[in-house]
């Protein structure tokens, strides 16, 4: 499975518009891309969902990266010159030729391994860009229950894994690695809010006093001490614990002071997410500028936590409170806190 002559005959297909294709598609696993899905889902179709499903892309994010760390294992244009680079930014420098697996379940020789690991790139089981793929598609049908998505899902997650291995950055134990873990984790999110009674209390946890009950509790600990605690760690990216603690703070503040309806046609709906982005895009734009004049900030790991986790907190809780008064939202009865 960490052979590389899969690659090699995949690649043995390469032309410069079948490369810019797999590229295209290979950027939907990226954040920027996941962030405008969930900022499209939460505004234009539903605050509650589109929450729901940020949990789920998150988590699966985590645990990847997390895995990625623990394993430490290289990827193939590393573990052999043969295998090109297709995707741009990364450093592919490599001096060892034909040393991925010997056999279907050898592991590459230790000696790549080795030098991997001290290069500093990303490493490469299992793949992110696939569990990603089952935790963003495959949410989607599990949030809305949609039997279209579901049949649509394993199409866009199979095309996902084909560029992974098409670009020269990922073995085919990669693939199956990140499709065993994105596959567990969306069953086990299945399994946790699958259901209405599920969703309820779930978010009946974010309406409760931190200290005050079980799932109170629980809902504070993995939303916000958990991803802060692994960002400490670095086992989690600055920019991501920012970015996850951030929306989560908004949409709980939002939530305990009563979320606005999720009505209004599609044009209203498409102006909520194009402001949304528009918001999000010049909030995070002046709070990079802004720190830029704090030189013991500027670039730092906590001024990147500062600028991904503010920048995503003004743009939900401001966009929601900017939308009411734009009348792009109906407010709803404020729900006690208990």
């Amino acid at each position: 499975m960490f052979q590389t002559e899969i690659n090699i005959v995949l690649q043995s297909l390469a032309s410069d518009g079948l490369t810019w294709l797999m590229r295209q598609v290979t950027a939907t696993g990226y954040y920027q891309f996941v962030i405008a899905m969930v900022i499209a889902v939460m505004l234009g179709v539903s605050l509650r969902k589109g929450f729901l499903l940020f949990q789920i892309i998150a988590w699966t994010a985590m645990v990847s990266e997390i895995a990625k760390q623990f394993f430490g294992l290289p990827r193939p244009f590393f573990a052999d010159s043969r295998v090109a680079c297709l995707e741009p930014g990364w450093d592919a420098a490599t001096s060892f030729r034909a040393m991925g697996g010997k056999s279907f379940f050898a592991l590459p020789q230790q000696s790549v391994i080795d030098a991997f690991r001290l290069k500093g790139v990303s490493f490469g089981f299992p793949s992110g860009h696939v569990s990603g793929a089952i935790a963003m598609w495959g949410g989607l049908a599990a949030v809305f229950r949609s039997r279209v998505l579901a049949c649509l899902a394993p199409f866009l997650i199979a095309l996902l894994a084909f560029t992974r291995m098409y670009l020269g950055v990922h073995f085919l134990a990669d693939i199956l690695g990140g499709a065993l873990l994105g596959g567990l984790l969306l069953f086990f999110s299945w399994r946790l809010i699958g259901s209405d009674p599920d969703r309820d209390r779930f978010f009946a946890a974010a309406m409760t006093r931190i200290a005050s009950s079980l799932p109170g509790i629980l809902y504070f600990f993995f939303l916000f001490v958990l991803p802060l605690l692994l960002a400490l760690s670095s086992l989690l990216s600055a920019m991501f614990a920012g970015f996850y603690i951030g929306l989560n703070a908004a949409f709980t503040l939002a939530l305990r002071s009563g979320l606005p309806e999720d009505t209004g046609s599609l044009p209203i709906r498409l102006l909520r997410v194009l402001l949304g982005g528009l918001l999000f895009w010049l909030l995070s734009l002046a709070l990079r500028l802004t720190l830029t004049l704090i030189p013991a900030a500027a670039g730092s790991a906590w001024g990147i936590f500062l600028v991904a986790g503010l920048g995503t907190f003004l743009t939900v809780w401001g966009g929601l409170k900017l939308f009411l008064r734009l009348g792009l939202y109906q407010k709803e009865k404020a729900a006690p806190v208990q």
